[in-house]
């Protein structure tokens, strides 16, 4: 559930953004969580102030993703963040009044596939883990020949060890 600020805390975190404190200062200072912060930065809550709030424009936009778009934490935190963020919009939306069927409906199926993807991804981290820790190097393989010629000097005497072992009855006949 979205918690709205008091105009003070807007105001707050809104001018301290400005001042350009830290965003974990403004947090702790202000009370409030990363998702909120930036909605009122972007004018969403009321500043006390009687006038609508303009947008603040975000400082070092996308520097701190550059670094990590390949990093599969940044990804799920990511994702994460959007699962909340549709969360607390679908929650919003069926506060208010006269919604209609149909689009409660497609609220219902946006949090389905969100929730699914989120299983996904946490099955595929299981299933990683499982494989890291359980994995063994060995196999019973035999090591690929360096040309054509190993290949054929190796299945020859398979071949003939193969043969030499049998005892002239071939299985399944019914002679």
């Amino acid at each position: 559930m979205i918690v709205i600020p008091t105009p003070e805390q807007v105001a707050l975190a809104r001018r301290r953004y400005f001042e350009r404190a830290p965003v974990k200062e403004i947090l702790a200072e202000a009370g409030i969580k990363l998702g909120t912060l930036y909605r009122c930065l972007a004018g969403d809550f009321p500043d006390g102030s009687g006038v609508e709030p303009a947008a603040i424009e975000l400082r070092r936009r996308g520097v701190r993703m550059r670094h990590r778009l390949g990093s599969r934490a940044a990804l799920v935190a990511r994702i994460w963040r959007t699962a909340e963020r549709q969360v607390e919009e679908i929650e919003d939306r069926l506060k208010a009044a006269g919604l209609e069927l149909a689009e409660r409906e497609s609220n219902a199926r946006t949090l389905a596939i969100v929730a699914k993807m989120l299983r996904e991804l946490a099955a595929v981290d299981d299933a990683k883990k499982a494989r890291g820790k359980g994995a063994s190097r060995g196999n019973n393989d035999d090591d690929v020949p360096r040309n054509i010629d190993d290949l054929r000097r190796a299945l020859a005497q398979k071949l003939e060890s193969f043969v030499a072992g049998q005892s002239g009855a071939v299985p399944g006949d019914a002679e």
